[in-house]
C-alpha cells in the first residue's frame, strides 16, 4: 500500500512497509473490551487487518474523542494485535460523527488538534508512538460520509468536502508520514447528482487508496468498476472498504447487498465479495483490477439474533467462506 505504481505491484496486492501485502480485514466493532478474543478470533478467521471504528466509549460524544478512557482501550486492542502478527486500519469517521452530533458540519472543522492526538500519542501498553507504529498499516478519515446532494444538514457542500479532505489528508501526511491515510470508503457513487467529487478526492496524492464500500447492487455494478477503472488511470490502487453479510429474514428491497435470509446466502455473498476484491465478476461488471484488499463489517462471535451482522462460528457457512484462502476463491 506505498504510493508506487500500480503496474510494479504483484496482481492483487499492495506493498506495506516495502513488501507485498493483501488485506484479509473485518471492522471490530463492539469487540474492544475484550482484545484477546477479538484477536484470536480474528486469527482463526485468517484475517490479517482489523479496523479500528467507532471506538470510542461514549457513542457520538465529543468530549469522549480524546479520553484517556476512549485511547487506553484502543492502546490495548493494538498492542494485542501487533503481538500476534496483525496489523490495524484507525477509521476516525467516529470523530466526524461526534461533530455531526453536536449539530457541526465536520467538513467545516479543522481536524490537525484531533489528528495531532493521535498520531503523538504513545501507546500506553507497547511505549511506541501511533506515528511511528508499524502495526498500523492506514488510517481511513471519514468512511461513508453523508452525501452533500442529499439534503442531510451537516453534510456540508461538495466544495466543503473536497477542501476538507485535501487539507485532512495532506496534515495527516504532514503528521504522521510513515502511516498512509485514505478519505475511506465512499457510498452513494452511483448517483451522479450526489455531490461528492469522489475523482478530485481521489486523485489526491496524499490519498493512498480509493475507498468504496458495496452496499448495493449500484454500489457493485456502478461505483467499484467506476472507481476501479478511473484509479487505474492514476496508478492508485482500490480498496473494497466495506461490505456486509448481516442476517436478516427479511433484506431491505431488492438493491440491498447486506441483509440476507440464512447462513448459506450470507456465505454466498461473501465468496462474491472476495471474488470482487481479486477483480473478478461471476456474472456482471468486474472491477478494472483487483484490489489491495477488503474489510467487512464486523467479526465477532455473538449470538444469533435478527439484524446481526457479526460473522463468526455462529455462522458456520459465512465464517468458513471468510477463512477461505485468497488463491482458492472462485
Amino acid at each position: 500500500m506505498d504510493r508506487v505504481p500500480v503496474s510494479s505491484w504483484p496482481s492483487g496486492f499492495g506493498l506495506l512497509h516495502g513488501r507485498p501485502f493483501h488485506v484479509r480485514g473485518a471492522t471490530a466493532y463492539s469487540h474492544y473490551d475484550d482484545p484477546r478474543a477479538e484477536v484470536t478470533l480474528a486469527r482463526r478467521a485468517q484475517l490479517n487487518v482489523l479496523e479500528l471504528v467507532e471506538f470510542d466509549t461514549r457513542y457520538h460524544d465529543l468530549s469522549d474523542t480524546m479520553s484517556e478512557a476512549t485511547w487506553t482501550r484502543v492502546d490495548k486492542v493494538i498492542a494485542t494485535a501487533r503481538a500476534a502478527g496483525l496489523h490495524v486500519i484507525l477509521h476516525f469517521a467516529e470523530y466526524g460523527q461526534s461533530l455531526a452530533a453536536g449539530g457541526t458540519t465536520p467538513t467545516t472543522v479543522d481536524w490537525k488538534p484531533y489528528l495531532s492526538f493521535v498520531a503523538n500519542r504513545v501507546n500506553t501498553v507497547t511505549g511506541v508512538a501511533y506515528k511511528n507504529d508499524p502495526t498500523i498499516a492506514m488510517v481511513q478519515l471519514y468512511g461513508e460520509i453523508d452525501a452533500p446532494n442529499f439534503g442531510v444538514p451537516t453534510a456540508g457542500t461538495t466544495e466543503q468536502m473536497t477542501a476538507f479532505f485535501a487539507r485532512t489528508l495532506a496534515q495527516w501526511h504532514e503528521l504522521a508520514p510513515n502511516i498512509l491515510a485514505s478519505s475511506g470508503g465512499f457510498s452513494y457513487l452511483n448517483y451522479s447528482n450526489s455531490g461528492i467529487d469522489w475523482q478530485t478526492i481521489m486523485a489526491d496524492p496524499n490519498n493512498a487508496a480509493c475507498g468504496v464500500e458495496v452496499n448495493s447492487t449500484a454500489d457493485r455494478d456502478v461505483s467499484v468498476p467506476n472507481v476501479s477503472s478511473y484509479c487505474e488511470n492514476l496508478g492508485k490502487p482500490w480498496f473494497l472498504a466495506a461490505w456486509s453479510s448481516c442476517y436478516n429474514h427479511n433484506p431491505w428491497g431488492p438493491e440491498d447487498l447486506d441483509h440476507f435470509p440464512d447462513d448459506a446466502t450470507m456465505a454466498a455473498h461473501a465468496r462474491e465479495m472476495k471474488l470482487l476484491a481479486l477483480g473478478r465478476r461471476a456474472d456482471g461488471p468486474a472491477p478494472a483490477m483487483p484490489a489491495i484488499g477488503s474489510d467487512f463489517w464486523n467479526l465477532g462471535a455473538s449470538p444469533v439474533v435478527e439484524g446481526t451482522c457479526d460473522v463468526g462460528p455462529q455462522f458456520p457457512q459465512t465464517f468458513a467462506a471468510v477463512r477461505e484462502p485468497v488463491h482458492r476463491v472462485g
